[in-house]
């Protein structure tokens, strides 16, 4: 796992990512709005700075487009620093998204630092993850929201940025 400082430059450009509330399908019915676009704001700048070609592509399939690859960016909040046995999640109603790779990361809810978690193909990703069910508990003891499929962050891939 890496740890980013994120710039106010960074907070402004997210929040003028999206111009709208909610996602369909959002789990924090919109309160996680900005986590997300700073997390694609903070995958694009790195992926520019490695000298990647890097385009935003934001639809429901996938975020980014990064060197050809099909790139959704999954991003929650956090209060603390992220350990490996911490899950990654996507939720069912995500499952048909038409991306090849997900990107996971955490913000902290002040905005200050980004955890660069790992990545994972989708099909890979799928094959190793496991399926929970909406109200049932995880190893923290949080109850999940939703159906989803769920990979533990030492599972990934480390990012090389």
């Amino acid at each position: 796992m890496k740890i980013i400082k994120i710039k106010e430059e960074q907070i402004k450009r997210a929040k003028k990512l999206y111009p709208f509330n909610e996602l369909k399908g959002s789990i924090t019915k919109g309160r996680s709005n900005i986590y997300g676009a700073l997390g694609e704001i903070i995958i694009y700048d790195l992926s520019k700075k490695k000298g990647f070609n890097v385009n935003f592509k934001s639809n429901y399939d996938y975020d980014l487009i990064i060197e050809g690859y099909k790139v959704d960016v999954k991003t929650k909040r956090t209060t603390v620093i992220p350990k490996p046995e911490y899950l990654c999640s996507i939720s069912s109603f995500n499952t048909k998204q038409k991306c090849d790779i997900y990107f996971f990361l955490r913000i902290n809810e002040n905005l200050n630092y980004c955890y660069l978690l790992g990545y994972k193909r989708k099909k890979d990703f799928f094959n190793e993850a496991i399926f929970n069910k909406k109200g049932s508990l995880d190893v923290n003891g949080w109850i999940f929201k939703d159906d989803c499929y769920n990979l533990k962050i030492q599972m990934l891939k480390e990012f090389n940025y």
